[in-house]
Formats: structure tokens, sequence, C-alpha cells
């Protein structure tokens, strides 16, 4: 009879203790619960340590267990939050990196787009040969004298009736070659042409006499010079594109024959409309 209260005394104890615990617990794992969504292991090891409490300790350690139940593993749920947001927060700071990044290549591709393509450089024109002739009853060296006489009259803003005045005129005073003079030994080093003459100082193309004003020796034996002062001559002279070309060439070279240069006038239209064929 004794033995049976000893045991009820120490039980009953022991039961208010647990009926203690199963309520604190009840609402403390209710509380954690809410807090902690995925704090299972927590709550095993709360359980398990209010149990051992219960049966195994006195009534103070079971109260310890229930007064500790009301926080569980708050530094491990703290623990576990802390590197998720570490690796939260720097996938965001990648993300934010690489899209800066793109944005900045897509930029730099855009100025790419944008900018201009240099044009290339035009290549420059070759300057043009002379004009090659072909013209009966005269020869090569005749021809290219003729092309220069023609171009340069040109080139002044002569039309087809002064080139062939000039033409007519050094058909008849050279025979269309930059002749040299015996008499004047100079003229010889400005020439290349084996056509020589001896009337007085009169020398080149066009047979036009230092001693007379024209020019120098050197200035005379030029093609194109000497043609350019026979062109500043006729131009001088009034009318003239109403003459005809024997009176416009003798009103330019005062000649001793004004009418020689008449017989010329047919080949050098010839050479004009070989000119302008060629050209």
């Amino acid at each position: 009879m004794q033995i049976t209260k000893i045991i009820e005394g120490v039980t009953g104890s022991f039961r208010s203790a647990a009926a203690a615990v199963s309520q604190r617990l009840g609402n403390s794992l209710a509380g954690f619960k809410d807090e902690h969504p995925n704090g299972k292991r927590a709550r095993r090891v709360a359980v398990v340590a209010v149990a051992a409490a219960v049966f195994t300790g006195s009534g103070a350690t079971a109260a310890w267990a229930i007064s500790n139940a009301d926080e569980p593993a708050a530094p491990a749920a703290a623990a576990a939050e802390a590197p998720a947001k570490e690796t939260t927060e720097a996938a965001q700071e990648e993300a934010t990196t690489e899209a800066a990044t793109e944005e900045a290549t897509t930029e730099e591709a855009a100025e790419e787009e944008a900018a201009p393509e240099e044009e290339a450089p035009e290549p420059e024109k070759e300057p043009a040969g002379p004009v090659d002739i072909d013209v009966s009853d005269i020869d090569d060296e005749q021809e290219a004298n003729a092309v220069t006489i023609i171009e340069t009259g040109k080139e002044m803003g002569f039309d087809e009736n002064g080139w062939a005045v000039a033409l007519a005129t050094a058909m008849q005073e050279a025979k269309m070659y930059n002749a040299a003079s015996e008499a004047v030994p100079e003229s010889f080093e400005y020439t290349d042409s084996d056509v020589t003459y001896s009337d007085h100082d009169s020398v080149g193309i066009f047979q036009q006499r230092p001693s007379m004003g024209w020019g120098s020796v050197e200035e005379l034996m030029d093609v194109s010079t000497s043609a350019s002062k026979f062109y500043g001559t006729l131009e001088d002279v009034g009318g003239w594109q109403d003459m005809s070309i024997a009176s416009a060439a003798q009103a330019v070279q005062v000649s001793a024959f004004p009418d020689a240069y008449a017989q010329w006038e047919g080949l050098a239209w010839d050479i004009i409309d070989a000119y302008e064929s060629a050209s």
C-alpha cells in the first residue's frame, strides 16, 4: 500500500510535468512552424530534448526544456538564410554586370554600323597620249607635228579655221618639219629632224626669224611654242575669220610668195578630219 502511494507520487509529478510540456511544446511548435516553415530538423531536436527531460530528468530539467522550446534553432535558421541571401545578391550582381557588358557591346556594334565607310580614292587618270592620226602623203614626223599645231590652237581657243590656216602655213614654210637652219648652228641643238634650211636666220616649223622679233632660237625650235606665237599674231589680224586660208596666212607671215599657201588648204582639212576622227 505504501509502495503504491510512493509510485503514484513520483509518476504524478511526471505526468503533471509532461502535461505542461505537451501544452507548452504545442504552442511553441505552432509558432515555430509559422516563423520557420522549413525548420523540420530543429523541431525534431526540440521534441527529443523535451521528452528526454521529462522521462529521465527532474522537474527542473523538464522546466528548462520547456523554457528553451520557445526559441527553436534560431541561429541555425539565420545561418541557413545567410548563404542563400549572399547567393541571391551575387547572382543579381553577376546579372547586372552581364547586362552592362551586353549593352556596351551593343552600343559599340551600333557605332561601327553607323560609321560611314570611307570612300576609296579615285585612281588618278593617266595623261592622255598624243592623238595618232593617219594621213596619206605625210610621214609620222609630219603627223606628230600637225597634231601639236592643232592641239596648241585648241588650247588657245581657235576653231578648225584657225587650225587650217596654221597647218597650211607650216606645210608651205617647212613642209611640216621642225627644221634647223645652217645659218643658225644653235638651232640644231633643239631638233631631231634631218630636214634643214638656210634662208637667212629662219628656223623651226614656221621658219620664224629671231632677228625679226619672233623669239629666241630655243623658243622657235619648239613646235608648240612656235605655233602659239603664230596663233597669237593671227589673232591680232582683224577679220582673219572672213579671209581665205592663203590670205590669212600671208597676213601673218608676210611672205614674198603670198599665193603659195593656198595649195596646202586641202591637205590641212584632211589632217583636221583625221584628228577629229581619232580624238
